[in-house]
């Protein structure tokens, strides 16, 4: 592996971090939030501290005590959730509040990300020295689980990696636009707090999480072809 096993560890390092601050907003939402929206931000911040776990059990995975099944039946159900979330969102468009979109575009990304944890769990080989056998995962998959054609993992693995590249590229792209002091200004009545608390909830932080997420699930992905 060479520096690919030191790769994983800083991943894992940054995951196990990430699950910690996903904790502590889940805390910090819980009072000073509109009922209506504090709800749905505990669980997209559930379920983005769900997947950073997933992700430190795949980088590191001889100190994950959970067989793979449980991990794909969790986010499996996770996506099923979410998925009927913005079902019955759709089904009830017309009475939106200007505030929920944005919700639901964080709510499609994690279905996205959770559809693709379910994919990466379930061609990881099993066994006590899957870590070191990370970047050769395609090819300790059972093909006659495919289909008719073998193409299908590196399709649909390459279809994950795109996603996920264009998704980091486009927020990282917003995210160094510089911030309208203005607006912040306005905005801050509404925001639910300040000092450390502030910083917890600020949207530039969560972007920036969100960037890491999707440069781990990349690079995760990447491995496998």
């Amino acid at each position: 592996m060479g520096g690919a096993e030191w790769v994983r560890w800083v991943f894992a390092g940054m995951f196990a971090a990430l699950t910690v601050f996903y904790a502590i907003r889940l805390f910090a939402s819980d009072s000073g939030t509109p009922a209506g929206n504090s709800g749905c931000h505990r669980g997209v911040d559930s379920s983005r501290g769900v997947m950073s776990l997933g992700m430190v059990a795949m980088m590191v995975p001889w100190i994950d005590p959970l067989p793979r099944l449980c991990w794909q039946l969790l986010f499996g159900l996770a996506a099923g959730y979410i998925a009927v979330r913005l079902i019955r969102r759709g089904l009830r468009a017309t009475q939106l509040s200007p505030a929920e979109p944005r919700a639901g575009h964080h709510e499609l990304h994690l279905l996205v990300g959770g559809v693709a944890m379910v994919y990466m769990f379930a061609v990881m080989p099993a066994g006590p020295d899957s870590g070191a056998a990370v970047p050769q995962m395609a090819r300790h998959m059972d093909m006659a689980q495919v289909g008719l054609s073998g193409l299908a993992p590196p399709v649909l693995t390459w279809v994950f990696v795109g996603y996920f590249v264009i998704f980091v590229v486009r927020l990282a792209a917003r995210l160094a636009v510089p911030v309208n002091i203005l607006a912040g200004m306005a905005a801050g009545p509404a925001l639910p707090g300040g000092g450390p608390r502030g910083v917890v909830v600020s949207p530039h932080l969560l972007g920036s999480t969100e960037v890491v997420m999707g440069i781990g699930m990349s690079y995760m992905l990447l491995t496998m072809l």
